[in-house]
């Protein structure tokens, strides 16, 4: 399967989430899922059971991806947003970013299973 969905994690502004839904991108956020605070290793298990890439500004959750690989276990792609990219000024270059992987995936120039499962990809 190549759909390419993501998951915001509750850090990621709003109008990040708005442009991207707008614009096509199959994206939801965290806490439609889980509740309030779920612990990062919850969420990068619901993301994985359920094919999302996580989209967050913690960079944390690399030491929980290492955890799950060390326990034989895969994710579905995680997309980090630097610190410089957090509130208002980060909008317009994470919507850039992922509305790119999203276009390359729809257009069969890139694939979910071998451009973000897996990965870590910093913005």
């Amino acid at each position: 399967m190549n759909t390419f969905k993501v998951l915001a994690d509750e850090n990621i502004t709003a109008a990040v989430i708005d442009q991207l839904a707008g614009k096509d991108v199959h994206i939801e956020r965290v806490s439609q899922f889980l509740p309030e605070g779920t612990p990062d290793p919850d969420i990068l298990h619901y993301a994985h059971e359920n094919g999302y890439a996580l989209l967050t500004h913690d960079k944390e959750i690399t030491g929980h991806i290492v955890s799950r690989h060390r326990e034989g276990k895969g994710h579905a792609g995680v997309f980090i947003a630097g610190d410089h990219l957090q509130g208002q000024r980060g909008i317009g270059a994470i919507v850039t970013f992922i509305l790119e992987y999203n276009e390359l995936i729809a257009a069969g120039a890139a694939t979910v299973q071998d451009d973000v499962h897996n990965l870590v990809t910093y913005i």
